[in-house]
């Protein structure tokens, strides 16, 4: 009996054991059902991705690149209503539209519907979150925000990806070669976290230099070389046409290489965008290059063409009465050339750029031209060129001008205009030991052949001793009309005796050089001077001896030194009176 009952309790202990294994055994299962649960739920968060731009350094609104927003996981049953930040390393200069808003837009799964293309803007009626577009509010100078945004609907599929566009920038701020970065966050009841927050947008280098091909003129010449200004693009498509962001740039991130950005044109079915539909991304205009000619000598007429082609196809148009900014103006249409006003400003914007010019650097080439009545004026012209329109607004503005730019020019002299003048050389003079030279100039450019009369004064020049000692500097002598001339002696100095019988002396000092001994030149401002040289004894009692002063080819403007005569008809030389030619 005792063994019948010890064999019940082991049994009775034994199917316990296996009672209690079986509810360890379901307690474990539970629990990996639960951690398995736990495991596959994937909190909705979004990875931000930027597409880095080159930007001009000179630029005060220029575009940055889009910042995508790519977003996944489980949304919880009310939605997540969201706003979104955006933070550039510089001042944002989006165009304000009605204040606080611009023209940032933010765009939830590219607008894409199951219909197709289509954008719900602000505004748009009940049920709200069926809203895709929405624009941005300043913050600050360099912070904007998309407020209540539905990145999920309640009850609905969440948005994969979070376009931010139209972020405009002062890349000048950044320098030549710098870097603009942004930072995005995202406050929600629902924590959404951002990976990557931090992304290049843009880098900036400098978007064109300038140069010009000067000319030096003389006078009494009609100008018949062009001078040139050169605007060359700092790297490819840094010269972009206007564009039309409502009916070219309607696809959000399309690479549309203009100076506008995304607008939704009429892909926007509802919903109102601030000012209006047409505004937001749409630049005022094309990339616009300046010049501006400075100290244009009195009487002189430049002129300019109203259109400009590069090699490959880029059209530049002359704009019509542009502002003292470079903005503002009619965009002219056709060929042909104009007059430089009198203000000296020339403003020409980008109309045309073909697929090719985007892929190479540009160089516009304007060629100038000028003319003046005979005997033109002297003097020095400069020009500098800069992108335009220039500005000095960097934050966001509802007047300022998209793109605009700083200004960074510097003058270049571009035209000379100087004296036709004729040099003479006298190769002996002496008032020592008992001799005196007298000498005379005479302008014959007054004659019965129909020569344009000119005027100017000679410069003479002394090389030789006074007694030992160096001769004396420089000395200039009065104006000398045509049919008038020069008359000095080298002990007591003298005057100009002019064509109407009057006679103007020469000032202290000047036309006079006592005990002197050598040889002068005599560099004339006007063609066709004559010189003569007459030596003698004091009182010209005993002995005597003239000659004519020799002529010396004139260089010009061309570079080098003096050259034999036989060289007077080279490249630059003057076209006046050159005897033994």
């Amino acid at each position: 009996m005792k063994e019948h009952s010890h064999q019940f309790k082991f049994e009775s202990h034994k199917e316990k054991e296996m009672a209690d294994f079986r509810k360890l055994l379901l307690a474990l299962v539970a629990g990996a059902l639960l951690f398995t649960t736990v495991a596959s739920a994937d909190p909705y968060s979004c990875r931000a991705t930027a597409v880095p731009t080159l930007v001009r350094s000179e630029g005060l609104a220029e575009m940055m690149g889009d910042v995508l927003l790519l977003c996944s996981g489980d949304v919880p049953s009310g939605g997540i209503l969201a706003n979104i930040r955006l933070r550039l390393t510089q001042n944002i200069t989006s165009d304000m539209e009605s204040s606080p808003t611009n023209e940032a837009l933010l765009v939830l799964d590219e607008g894409l519907t199951a219909t197709g293309l289509k954008f719900y803007g602000p505004g748009t009626s009940a049920p709200p979150y069926i809203q895709n577009l929405y624009q941005a509010s300043r913050i600050s100078d360099d912070e904007i925000e998309w407020a209540g945004v539905w990145l999920a609907a309640p009850s609905s599929n969440p948005y994969k990806i979070i376009r931010l566009t139209n972020v405009r920038g002062n890349a000048q701020g950044a320098g030549s070669f710098g870097t603009i970065f942004a930072t995005v966050n995202i406050v929600s009841p629902t924590s959404v976290p951002v990976d990557n927050a931090v992304l290049r947008v843009a880098d900036t280098r400098p978007g064109m230099s300038f140069a010009v091909t000067s000319q030096g003129y003389k006078n009494c010449e009609t100008p018949s070389a062009t001078m040139a200004l050169k605007f060359t693009e700092g790297f490819a498509s840094a010269f972009k046409r206007k564009g039309d962001a409502a009916t070219e740039d309607n696809t959000p991130g399309g690479a549309y290489l203009t100076e506008s950005g995304f607008n939704p044109g009429s892909l926007l079915i509802t919903g109102t965008l601030a000012a209006n539909t047409t505004v937001p991304g749409q630049a005022n205009y094309g990339t616009r290059l300046m010049a501006r000619f400075k100290n244009v000598p009195s009487g002189v007429t430049l002129s300019v063409p109203k259109q400009v082609t590069t090699s490959s196809g880029m059209v530049v148009q002359l704009v019509d009465s542009p502002d003292a900014d470079g903005g503002g103006g009619t965009v002219t249409t056709g060929t042909g050339s104009v007059n430089v006003p009198s203000s000296g400003l020339v403003v020409y914007e980008v109309v045309t750029v073909p697929a090719l010019s985007y892929s190479t650097q540009e160089t516009v080439t304007v060629t100038v031209s000028a003319s003046y009545s005979i005997p033109g004026p002297l003097g020095t012209a400069t020009a500098n060129g800069n992108l335009a329109p220039i500005s000095t607004v960097t934050t966001s503005s509802s007047s300022a001008y998209e793109p605009r730019f700083v200004d960074t020019a510097s003058d270049s002299t571009i035209m000379t205009i100087g004296p036709c003048r004729t040099i003479l050389l006298f190769p002996y003079v002496t008032n020592q030991a008992g001799f005196d030279t007298g000498i005379a100039i005479s302008n014959t450019s007054r004659d019965p052949l129909g020569t344009t009369n000119q005027s100017g004064a000679c410069t003479l020049y002394y090389y030789g001793n006074t007694n030992g000692s160096t001769g004396p500097t420089s000395q200039t002598t009065p104006a000398i009309s045509a049919g008038s001339h020069f008359a000095m002696m080298l002990s007591g100095g003298g005057g100009v005796f002019n064509y109407n019988g009057t006679m103007t002396a020469c000032s202290a000092g000047n036309c006079v050089a006592p005990l002197f001994q050598g040889y002068v030149f005599a560099i004339c401002d006007f063609q066709f001077a004559h010189g003569y040289a007459f030596i003698s004894d004091v009182g010209a009692s005993k002995l005597a001896q003239g000659y004519l002063a020799l002529v010396v080819p004139d260089r010009g403007t061309s570079a080098g030194s003096r050259k034999p005569e036989h060289s007077s008809t080279a490249s630059g030389a003057n076209t006046g009176e050159q005897l033994g030619n």
